[in-house]
């Protein structure tokens, strides 16, 4: 799991202690691996919404960025929120984000949500009709649409993840996690080549220093690097020098170039190595809760499918209700959300004030 705290780093601290276990508490047990793998998306979203929610409980204003990887065998599960982002490289050479950037510099469509929310978006004003700086959401000035924490911007800065969930081939590859403070200094190939041939722990610290060394020390750089290896290579080592004309960008979330990082500017073609499994960003709970048949059987009626409290029978509210989802016209199918959960649902669709005051300062915004 990678942070990137703003606005001071207790969100960032309370969701190191508490994201794990939140996710983890959203996945029935005893389950197969293969179901547990197709439990992931759906458990991340829970997770990461309830961390949000019981941080806003605290009452500070604090924000973060969370880049939250699970590596099961050759499986990636990637959930994302903010502009932290998350490639692999292939043993052959290719190069795979599974992250979106959130910033709503280069994110339209997070644009869009925001104010149909009930935010605004706009550069910091500094009177006289100047304005200076990138795009943020007001109140509270923040630069990103998704994030844990930062009550004071309001709920529609969104703590829903973007999950991506993907599989390796068995020749492995290399996964590198980092801050935006490296990735608005280096592309993602120049960060792979500046790398080529040292070990994972080398790898990261040869990233930032290069990252540092392009553009100086102007926000936070942090950087992870991860070799997923196949059996019979004992010790770590970095993926094999890339051969002329592998070296070229593929888009495993290909919605729309606003989720791109503005760095890759090459033509994306289909992958041919690394298989994708599941791929959503929408900020729609009813959309990331609901799962078809059989998995939606894996849980529990009579339990908040986001803090996962136990529910008399009645008690729930569907999370489709007041939704116009034509597969779910009954109010009364789930799965279901307690009565608080329920209310961070509306506050996150603009279907209730929340977020009040203006924040004063950010630190990596």
């Amino acid at each position: 799991m990678l942070f990137d705290g703003h606005n001071g780093s207790a969100a960032a601290i309370y969701s190191k202690e508490n994201l794990l276990n939140n996710v983890l508490s959203a996945i029935p047990s005893d389950l197969s691996r293969d179901d547990w793998l197709a439990a992931l998306p759906r458990a991340l979203v829970a997770g990461f919404v309830k961390t949000d929610k019981d941080f806003q409980e605290k009452a500070q204003k604090s924000g973060t960025t969370v880049t939250f990887v699970i590596i099961d065998g050759w499986f990636l599960t990637v959930a994302s929120v903010g502009d932290s982002r998350c490639i692999v490289e292939s043993a052959e050479g290719v190069i795979y984000s599974l992250s979106a950037d959130h910033r709503l510099e280069c994110n339209e469509e997070e644009r869009e949500r925001i104010i149909a929310s009930g935010g605004e978006v706009g550069r910091l004003n500094t009177g006289g009709g100047t304005q200076i700086g990138p795009l943020r959401c007001w109140p509270g000035g923040l630069c990103l649409s998704r994030s844990i924490g930062d009550m004071d911007v309001g709920e529609f800065i969104s703590p829903i993840p973007y999950v991506k969930q993907v599989k390796l081939s068995t020749a492995g590859g290399r996964l590198i996690i980092s801050s935006d403070g490296v990735w608005d200094a280096l592309s993602f190939e120049m960060a792979l080549n500046c790398c080529l041939g040292m070990s994972a722990d080398a790898a990261a610290e040869q990233i930032v220093k290069v990252a540092v060394q392009d553009k100086g020390l102007r926000d936070d750089t942090t950087c992870i690097v991860v070799d997923i290896l196949p059996p019979e290579k004992i010790t770590p080592s970095a993926p094999p020098s890339k051969k002329q004309g592998k070296g070229v960008f593929k888009a495993m979330f290909r919605k729309k170039s606003s989720e791109s990082s503005s760095h890759i500017d090459k033509e994306y073609i289909e992958p041919d190595v690394v298989e994708e499994i599941y791929e959503q960003g929408s900020a729609v709970l009813a959309e990331r809760l609901d799962t078809e048949y059989p998995l939606c059987n894996l849980f529990k009626l009579f339990m908040c499918a986001v803090c996962q409290i136990e529910m008399k029978p009645g008690e729930g509210i569907s999370v489709h209700a007041g939704t116009l989802n034509p597969r779910k016209v009954r109010p009364w199918d789930g799965p279901f959300l307690c009565l608080s959960c329920q209310a961070k649902k509306e506050a996150m669709e603009g279907k209730r004030p929340s977020g009040d005051g203006a924040r004063i300062s950010s630190g990596s915004d």
